[in-house]
């Protein structure tokens, strides 16, 4: 009886082990495929598919979690993303509610007015939560647009770890 005990307390370390992988996994997988995939397919992925809207719920539901509490302490902000390039024309609108060292996510514009709006395409979204953008050359191109606090957008990336996942060595 001991023995079954045993093997079901180790399973249970291993599923857990196993679960408590998993996003991070996940996350380098879809890492992987944006980088493989070319842009034109991406765009269309995000602009048509309705994957578009499981991608951003997994991109903005993870973002409390990698929020570096010591760097965040003394913040207290909204941050509104908007995610164009739907089909119909519109975006898709995401807020980080920052304070006391803790970020969370709501989907849509209730809610106080932001201290800052990141409006980007979906592409450029899957990008930068890749870390394969560079956020400050992307608004100097073009690419990310941004209005409100010039300084919070700044210090935005120092707020959050942006988990890099390995990439294959050079051959």
């Amino acid at each position: 009886m001991s023995d079954l005990r045993v093997d079901a307390h180790n399973a249970l370390l291993a599923a857990r082990r196993g679960i408590e992988g998993a996003p991070l996994r996940v996350a380098d997988r879809l890492a992987r495929a944006i980088r493989r995939a070319p842009d034109t397919r991406l765009e269309q992925l995000m602009r048509t598919s309705p994957v578009r809207r499981a991608v951003l719920e997994g991109i903005f539901r993870q973002m409390p979690q990698h929020l570096v509490a010591q760097q965040a302490a003394g913040v207290n902000a909204v941050v509104r993303w908007r995610i164009t390039g739907r089909a119909d024309g519109g975006a898709d609108t995401y807020q980080l509610h920052i304070a006391d060292g803790r970020c969370r996510v709501n989907r849509g514009t209730d809610g106080p007015d932001p201290r800052v709006t990141i409006t980007l395409g979906g592409t450029e979204l899957l990008h930068l939560a890749i870390g394969d953008l560079d956020p400050m050359q992307a608004y100097f191109s073009g690419r990310i647009g941004l209005a409100g606090d010039m300084m919070l957008a700044a210090r935005l990336g120092s707020l959050f770890h942006i988990p890099r996942p390995e990439r294959p060595p050079s051959p």
